[in-house]
């Protein structure tokens, strides 16, 4: 019997939610669409991948979505205050460093999200 990707459902036990990047307005600022909550497992991890311009970025995070729903580094994540430890906003909304689609048995997919410290000053 083939494994699916919904075997890992109970690996996922934490929620994060994704606002889809719409526009930037007239000055400069980021627009995004309706929240998506998604069933994710966040994993803090060092790792190295390739950013949206090629470039090999460190991460130190990654959100592994039950979903096949692309998402882009543009796009907005946010995660819960208890799997990060910390209520400050740099932390509950990491930079989107890079986010991939991986294939699974039967034409199922999970997203990958990896993140990045995103420290605003």
């Amino acid at each position: 019997m083939a494994t699916t990707v919904r075997a890992f459902r109970q690996l996922m036990q934490q929620r994060v939610t994704i606002k889809r990047f719409a526009s930037y307005n007239d000055f400069g600022e980021a627009s995004y669409g309706d929240p998506v909550t998604y069933q994710a497992a966040v994993v803090g991890e060092m790792k190295r991948v390739l950013n949206a311009q090629g470039e090999e970025t460190p991460t130190n995070m990654s959100a592994y979505l039950m979903t096949a729903d692309a998402v882009r580094p543009e796009d907005e994540i946010t995660l819960s205050t208890g799997d990060v430890g910390s209520t400050e906003q740099w932390a509950i909304q990491p930079k989107i460093i890079a986010t991939a689609r991986y294939p699974f048995t039967r034409g199922q997919f999970f997203t990958a999200v990896h993140l990045g410290t995103r420290r605003e000053n």
